[in-house]
Formats: structure tokens, C-alpha cells, sequence
């Protein structure tokens, strides 16, 4: 696979346009390119060259509704950003925890602390893509990726963009459930502004 992955990466394309070409996963291709660069690495080291390997990874992290309560995230993270936080945690990558830490920030603009909660999740190492289950339906939410240092303290390495999750058919005790009925019924001309409009489709506009 790498002999196809390598001339696309060449024409600039994404992991998620190579998965896209070639039929597979982004992790696949993500895990053969990085094996690719940690081999090419050590013939390099065998041969005293002291050039370090192309990099062609990036940073990014992004996440999509699956279900009403189901989101699935995938991320990459540059070799160059691995090497800060090493040097940062006196670390080295292998050895750091990696978390998945995923917001509830519905109906607010998030700033990284304004979160009506948030819980982690522990990620298995050469993970870059994970589902994440038993969310609530009609809400919105955030993730991060990042380690855990010695200390306990979590460090955020990138934020996704943030996603809604779809209302539960036949369930009504979630947010802007009164004004869907209230339009439904006939009760108003229009759904509220909330059922129209999302604060985050305006916000990530402005970004």
C-alpha cells in the first residue's frame, strides 16, 4: 500500500483523500505511512545520516455524527507537534497517555472552560480515530485530543470542530423541543430562531 500512498502524498492529497482513492481507512493509511517513516528513520540512523525523516503529517482532528448518540472522531498529529510535547513532558511520546476528552457545550459558545461538562476517555497507543457512544441526542459537542503528564494534568493538543448530535425519534425531553411542537401544532408561524440557526454554524464562520 505504501507504494500507492507515497505518490499521492507527493500531490499534496490529505490521509482522508488517500483513504478516499484508495478504498480504506484513514488509520490504515495514517499506520502504513508511519511505519514507512520509522523504517526509512532507522536506515537512516544505521547510515550515520543525520537528516531527519519527511514530514507530511498534520495537525488536525475532526468529528461527525453517527447516531443520536454516537460521534465518531479521527485526528493526526504532526511529528513535529510529538517532538514539543516530548520535549515539554521530558517524555517521550510512546510513553505519554493519550486522552480523548469530549464536551457537552450546547447552546454556548466554548471557550475551553465554559463546558456544561466534559468526561475523558483513555486511548490505546497508534490510535487516531475513535467512536465515542452513549452521548445525548440534540446536543452539541466538542472533542479534544491530548496526553496526560506525569502529574495528572491534561494537556490539549488539538479541539475538533464542533457537531450536533440528531433528536432521538419519539423522545421529547431534549433542547428546542417545546418550539419544534409549539411549530408543529400551529401554535406559532415559524419554529424559534434556535430551530433555523445554529450558534455554532455562525461562530465557526467568524473563525
Amino acid at each position: 500500500m505504501i507504494e500507492q500512498i507515497l505518490p499521492l502524498r507527493e500531490q499534496g492529497y490529505s490521509f482522508r483523500k488517500i483513504a478516499r482513492e484508495l478504498d480504506t481507512t484513514v488509520g490504515k493509511v495514517q499506520y502504513c505511512f508511519r511505519k514507512y517513516e520509522e523504517t526509512k528513520d532507522i536506515q537512516k540512523n544505521d547510515n550515520s545520516i543525520e537528516n531527519p525523516p519527511t514530514v507530511y503529517r498534520e495537525d488536525e482532528c475532526t468529528i461527525i455524527a453517527q447516531s443520536p448518540t454516537v460521534i465518531y472522531a479521527y485526528w493526526d498529529i504532526s511529528f513535529d507537534l510529538e517532538k514539543m510535547v516530548e520535549h515539554q513532558c521530558r517524555t517521550p511520546w510512546a510513553k505519554l497517555k493519550k486522552v480523548l476528552r469530549v464536551y457537552d457545550v450546547t447552546m454556548i459558545l466554548f471557550n475551553g472552560h465554559n463546558a456544561h461538562r466534559y468526561f475523558d476517555i483513555g486511548l490505546p497507543e497508534m490510535t487516531n480515530n475513535w467512536f465515542v457512544r452513549d452521548l445525548e441526542p440534540n446536543c452539541t459537542y466538542v472533542v479534544d485530543v491530548g496526553v496526560e503528564s506525569k502529574q495528572g494534568t491534561f494537556l490539549s493538543l488539538l479541539r475538533s470542530n464542533p457537531i450536533d448530535t440528531p433528536r432521538q425519534i419519539g423522545e421529547d425531553n431534549h433542547y428546542h423541543v417545546d418550539a419544534v411542537m409549539n411549530w408543529k401544532n400551529g401554535h406559532v408561524d415559524e419554529p424559534q430562531w434556535l430551530e433555523h440557526f445554529s450558534t455554532y454554524s455562525y461562530y465557526e464562520k467568524l473563525k
